[in-house]
């Protein structure tokens, strides 16, 4: 073999190194931001104030709740013990004092599978469904409570920011559907 033969074919086994070396790391990709496309994104995301000054490698700092939303009485979740499954939903983090969630007899640590025939999944979070809805609309919330499952009545309020929008009155967290969510037994 000839000097430019042996280039050529150095320079083609370089040139199909590098396209399959490609292809490989974009079909990885591909899979690899599938999986990573589950994860909830959390709708809490701070946004960028006027006039905030912002540091390399430092995330904006959200704006401060107002303290009256923050009440003495609010719940917070408790440290779960042994688990059994549940899938989908929405786990009650907190419940706001007086809120219609308060008075229909949401608690703590249930999961909330459904509202009205609309199941909670990830095309059908929560918040979006309430939505759907206007204050002083009654529906059917329902839930898992330890090893209860359990339908209640909801009249739904007015948001403190839209007068027109339903407000349901908790905290919560999204379960996704295909990841496991184990709920304490004897939670009642």
């Amino acid at each position: 073999m000839s000097t430019r033969g042996t280039i050529l074919l150095a320079v083609g086994m370089l040139l199909l190194g590098l396209v399959l070396g490609v292809l490989t790391g974009g079909v990885a990709g591909f899979f690899a931001g599938q999986n990573y496309a589950r994860v909830p994104i959390s709708r809490n995301v701070p946004a960028l104030q006027p006039n905030q000054p912002i540091q390399p490698n430092q995330l904006p700092q959200a704006p401060q709740q107002p303290q009256a939303r923050q009440t003495p009485q609010a719940r917070q979740t408790p440290n779960l013990p042994a688990l059994r499954d549940v899938t989908g939903g929405a786990r009650v983090e907190e419940v706001e004092k007086d809120s219609p969630a308060e008075k229909a007899g949401l608690q703590v640590g249930d999961v909330i599978t459904a509202v009205g025939t609309t199941k909670l999944d990830a095309k059908n979070l929560l918040a979006d469904v309430i939505q759907t809805y206007k204050p002083g609309d009654k529906v059917e919330v329902s839930l898992t409570r330890g090893t209860q499952t359990l339908k209640l009545t909801v009249e739904l309020g007015a948001a403190s920011d839209n007068k027109n929008a339903a407000r349901l009155g908790i905290r919560y967290t999204p379960l996704t559907p295909g990841g496991r969510f184990r709920f304490p037994d004897g939670m009642n």
